[in-house]
């Protein structure tokens, strides 16, 4: 299985859906991509609990909806230096790389939860009774921002054919 870090290895990303996935020591917060990948929305959190049943679940979702490929968020500290937990994402995506067979990219996941927890506050529900609400909007927060990369590098791509013809 391959992990990509890389962004240019984005523009060889096949049609299909996208999962996005937002890891923390109790849950995982769960997105997918419409089929086009323009679109994230929120699917399912997990209980870290259990990470076997974690993976098992995220492997299967990947077999049952066609998914080509997956974006885990790369916790940084605002500086942009990996911590510990950068080790444990690590940890899990290559455990989760044994079971799939699709890429896997880390993205940066730099405000995704506090942005999470403002919609929520937006939208009048509280936080911290909504734990695991939060982790699935932080991942399709990541998801949208990984997806509008791909998208602006089409846009380029098929901008710079353009000036070469």
């Amino acid at each position: 299985m391959k992990m990509a870090t890389d962004p240019d290895s984005l523009r060889g990303i096949r049609s299909g859906r996208i999962v996005g996935i937002d890891y923390g020591h109790k849950r995982i917060g769960l997105a997918m991509s419409d089929p086009f990948q323009m679109m994230a929305s929120t699917l399912d959190t997990l209980a870290n609990a259990n990470r076997p049943h974690a993976i098992e679940e995220i492997a299967t979702i990947v077999r049952e909806n066609d998914v080509c490929a997956i974006v885990v968020g790369k916790p940084l500290h605002m500086s942009g230096d990996e911590g510990e937990m950068t080790n444990k994402v690590r940890e899990f995506v290559g455990t989760l790389a044994d079971k799939i067979d699709v890429p896997i990219f880390l993205w940066d996941e730099r405000w995704t939860t506090m942005s999470a927890e403002k919609l929520l506050i937006e939208t009048g529900r509280s936080p911290s009774r909504n734990r695991h609400r939060i982790d699935q909007v932080a991942a399709a927060y990541l998801l949208q921002s990984f997806l509008d990369r791909i998208a602006f590098l089409k846009r380029e791509e098929a901008r710079n054919a353009g000036l070469k013809k």
